[in-house]
């Protein structure tokens, strides 16, 4: 193999090297705002819930209508 075809291979190998490694950071990004959307999701779940759910005893159950 001549110097231009070892020159070659070194610079393939290292393109495939540097696109596998942006491939794996996009993906730990990707990864990272999934979980991101996840938690806002169940955040807003368990804000709904506590916003719907029954009041504690003793509020709520009665009105004074005499006014």
């Amino acid at each position: 193999m001549d110097s231009a075809g070892i020159a070659s291979t070194y610079a393939a190998t290292s393109r495939a090297q540097t696109q596998q490694a942006l491939q794996s950071e996009m993906l730990k990004i990707a990864a990272q705002q999934d979980a991101n959307l996840v938690a806002l999701l169940q955040e807003g779940a368990a804000s709904l819930e506590a916003a719907t759910s029954a009041p504690p005893p003793g509020l709520g159950t009665q009105v004074d209508v005499t006014a």
